[in-house]
């Protein structure tokens, strides 16, 4: 700022006076963009604004991952409270598109999550169902236009929001019977459709249970390979230790033959309490399902996700009310 020396200031003060033009904002600013640094002091600006924009959002994304990691540690009395804050955020973040006719939603829709077991002929007991009878569920759930879930789309919607068809469902086989492979499998490439398989990993070798070639093929080929635990225990009625092991062992096995995470444990008999959970979170699953008949959705304890058991007991008629009426 230039100083002038005014011979009617107060000398007295031995004070030079600043030129009053220099104080005129107005006049300060259009003589700095008068000059030929207009342009980066333009671009100087707007890099700012970008630099605020991003650091904005990514400390948006920080807030998101830090609600679910707290979210993960919480116990059930804190649940109500991070349900209403996670409806909150569901309600401000919604949104919908379309992707080749398919609608698609981030909402919190309740997604139906089917389980079966053994695909074999015949169909001895109500946890065996032909290959007959699968197919015709399947392929309804097909023409009805039903998208099916990885498990990796179903964690990007749940964790993250992601967009997910309106129309989704998860298809899942408990146990990981050998007759998964020779059975449901060629089903399930025919129909382009997604499966998850919850394995026992006690005894992987191709007879009762599935074997290590076949696991490794069907991952392979986008089948979803998830935990069973080892044995098939009541975990309720083991010591935390014992449950620990149980589930971390299981997933070591499997990871180890996919070369992928599992990240998911179906409870085997749907037995679980507050060890089970705490040992799922330890041993670094994401979820864990039961065998509680509901819709999984945002509001959900993550270690506790809703299935429907399907019988092989039902008719279609039977089997298509329980896929429409079933309430989160």
């Amino acid at each position: 700022m230039n100083y002038i020396f005014n011979s009617n200031d107060r000398r007295s003060n031995g004070l030079f006076m600043p030129n009053l033009k220099d104080l005129n904002i107005i006049y300060f600013f259009k003589k700095i963009l008068s000059k030929k640094y207009a342009l980066i002091f333009i671009s100087i600006i707007l890099l700012a604004i970008v630099c605020f924009s991003i650091r904005y959002f990514n400390n948006s994304s920080s807030k998101n991952e830090l609600v679910h990691n707290n979210d993960l540690e919480s116990k059930s009395v804190d649940n109500s409270s991070a349900q209403l804050f996670n409806k909150m955020i569901n309600e401000v973040t919604s949104k919908k598109a379309k992707l080749n006719n398919v609608i698609l939603t981030n909402a919190n829709i309740g997604i139906p999550v089917l389980y079966y077991h053994s695909v074999t002929e015949p169909a001895t007991n109500e946890v065996i169902i032909t290959p007959e009878k699968l197919k015709a569920e399947l392929t309804y759930i097909k023409d009805k236009g039903y998208i099916t879930l990885t498990m990796k789309d179903l964690k990007n919607y749940l964790l993250n929001h992601s967009l997910i068809p309106e129309k989704s469902i998860l298809i899942t086989f408990d146990d990981g019977y050998m007759d998964n492979y020779y059975s449901a499998f060629p089903i399930l490439k025919e129909l382009n459709m997604n499966a998850t398989i919850f394995c026992i990993t006690s005894n992987l070798d191709g007879n009762y249970y599935l074997s290590k070639e076949a696991i490794k093929e069907m991952s392979t080929y986008g089948i979803d390979i998830e935990s069973h635990t080892i044995n098939h225990p009541h975990l309720n009625k083991l010591t935390y230790e014992d449950q620990l092991k149980e589930l971390t062992e299981s997933k070591k096995t499997l990871e180890a033959i996919t070369g992928k995470e599992v990240t998911s444990i179906a409870y085997p008999f749907g037995d679980y309490n507050e060890d089970s959970i705490k040992a799922a979170k330890n041993s670094g699953y994401t979820f864990g399902f039961t065998t509680n008949r509901g819709l999984a959705d945002k509001d959900d304890n993550f270690f506790k996700l809703d299935r429907i058991y399907i019988s092989s007991t039902y008719d279609m008629d039977t089997f298509k009310d329980v896929l429409t009426k079933t309430k989160k």
